[in-house]
């Protein structure tokens, strides 16, 4: 396949998140999701990861990250609630999910490795 130069790219990628077993104490559930992504350019990510790090209070600095984050983050599929029903993907849906350190961890893995270039490992 030719690569194809365009304005912008969005893709799907797999997430796994681990969060505690609320059954095992000690132990780890994964959970799966997919996440639509479409990611800065280059030079965007960079000016993005320069005024982050310069941020010294620590609350508005997880607000910045959570903010990048939500820039890049355009849609999900396969997130639902406890009984089951589909949680549709709203900014305020996923500003909460981005509050449980757990999920932002498995997003930015996610995130991370879909800008690596290689296909989604097995379990993220």
């Amino acid at each position: 396949m030719k690569f194809i130069l365009s304005d912008s790219n969005r893709y799907w990628w797999p997430v796994t998140v681990s969060i505690p077993d609320p059954e095992q104490p000690g132990k780890i559930m994964r959970q799966t999701l997919k996440i639509l992504f479409e990611p800065k350019d280059q030079d965007e990510a960079l000016n993005e990861q320069e005024r982050i790090a310069a941020i010294i209070v620590p609350r508005e600095r997880m607000l910045a990250e959570r903010a990048a984050l939500m820039d890049v983050i355009k849609g999900w599929d396969d997130v639902v609630t406890d009984d089951k029903a589909p949680v549709p993907f709203t900014a305020e849906n996923l500003t909460l999910a981005l509050r449980k350190s757990w999920f932002r961890i498995g997003v930015y893995n996610a995130y991370a490795e879909s800008l690596n270039g290689q296909e989604a490992l097995v379990g993220n």
